[in-house]
């Protein structure tokens, strides 16, 4: 295929996951998803997730590589972009983790919800100001211009990837942004005053949001409740490293991707749902942390894998893999915690639970 047509195709599909994204995520389709289907906007954000992982694995069998080197740094200005690149994606991660309720933020709270019979107390997305999102709205964004800027070596079909990745990047920032300000009203006008976007307000705002008065985040308020997600972190590593291996962008290999990140929530669900212990009678809280310890094994799954890939081979996995085998444990794996003992997890367990440990049953 000549350069040029494979090229196009690449932009196509890489255009294509920011339209649809920012398409079913419009304040229009959920008020029609909740009109037709019953389901509530925090809801939707699982249909949004898993029509993202779908359309990255799709996308990535019909990727044309074009390895024409645009540039190749060597020695130490080489090592200066890959560990900022390095850094990029950790940041990425480190956001997801710390930053960020995923339970709430990828709709399995609000699906779990559903499951144990809650409807009366739907879940409710957390206020904004933790950690960089005291300066900048959208941290995650930011962190995407490393991710697909900072190679040192640059091939053509992945400099269109990051050119059109980012400009639709700041396109979405700035919709997702115009949702938030109708749903979040004065509260969102005030934040939205004193952080950027993308970047910080240096001059505007050095402080950020630190003089305005927001609840306390609940997802990570006491972190070594969650070293058992450290030991689904390091499974789910190993299982994509003998399973997965080196993945490379093919139908049979993004089918592999899709297969074995499944396999891996559902057992790393099941054995998080059957050896964690809700710390609080709260359930919401009980689902806060439990996603928390998910996302800490989903994350660290994906990271000590890449991580040992690159040591034995000298280059990382292909980075599409990464997102799927990500959500994928994220979500399923939250859902497949409570599946695991829904006695324990369901709505009201905390009295249940508390009535079991006084009583000295399970």
């Amino acid at each position: 295929m000549p350069t040029s047509n494979a090229l196009m195709i690449d932009a196509f599909l890489t255009l294509g996951f920011g339209v649809q994204h920012s398409l079913i995520a419009t304040l229009a389709v959920k008020k029609q998803a909740g009109k037709w289907f019953a389901i509530d906007p925090l809801a939707w954000r699982s249909v949004e997730s898993l029509v993202n992982v779908l359309y990255i694995l799709v996308a990535a069998m019909l990727w044309q590589p074009v390895d024409v080197v645009v540039w190749r740094l060597e020695g130490l200005p080489a090592t200066i972009m890959l560990v900022a690149c390095c850094l990029s994606w950790i940041w990425y991660w480190q956001l997801h983790l710390f930053e960020y309720d995923c339970g709430l933020a990828f709709g399995s709270t609000t699906f779990v919800s559903r499951l144990s019979g809650g409807l009366a107390a739907r879940p409710k997305l957390v206020p904004w100001k933790v950690g960089s999102r005291r300066w900048v709205r959208f941290p995650v964004h930011t962190a995407f211009f490393g991710m697909f800027f900072l190679l040192p070596t640059m091939t053509l079909d992945l400099l269109v990837l990051a050119v059109v990745v980012n400009i639709y990047n700041v396109i979405g920032s700035v919709l997702y942004d115009k949702r938030l300000e109708k749903v979040g009203g004065s509260a969102y006008a005030d934040y939205q005053a004193v952080t950027g976007l993308i970047w910080p307000p240096v001059y505007r705002a050095p402080y950020g949001a630190l003089n305005i008065r927001m609840p306390e985040p609940q997802h990570w308020r006491r972190p070594q409740m969650h070293w058992m997600g450290v030991v689904g972190g390091i499974g789910l590593a190993a299982l994509y490293y003998f399973c997965l291996g080196a993945t490379h962008i093919s139908p049979l290999a993004m089918v592999k991707v899709g297969l074995f990140g499944l396999l891996g929530a559902i057992l790393v669900g099941l054995v998080l749902g059957l050896a964690c212990k809700p710390e609080a009678d709260d359930w919401g809280q009980q689902q806060t942390d439990l996603s928390t310890t998910v996302a800490l094994s989903a994350a660290l799954g994906v990271i000590l894998w890449a991580g040992a890939i690159w040591l034995k081979t000298g280059a990382p996995p292909t980075f599409a893999a990464y997102l799927p085998l990500w959500f994928t444990v994220q979500y399923v794996g939250h859902v497949f915690a409570v599946l695991a003992d829904r006695r324990k997890w369901a709505y009201g367990s905390g009295a249940i639970y508390g009535e079991a440990k006084a009583t000295g049953s399970s």
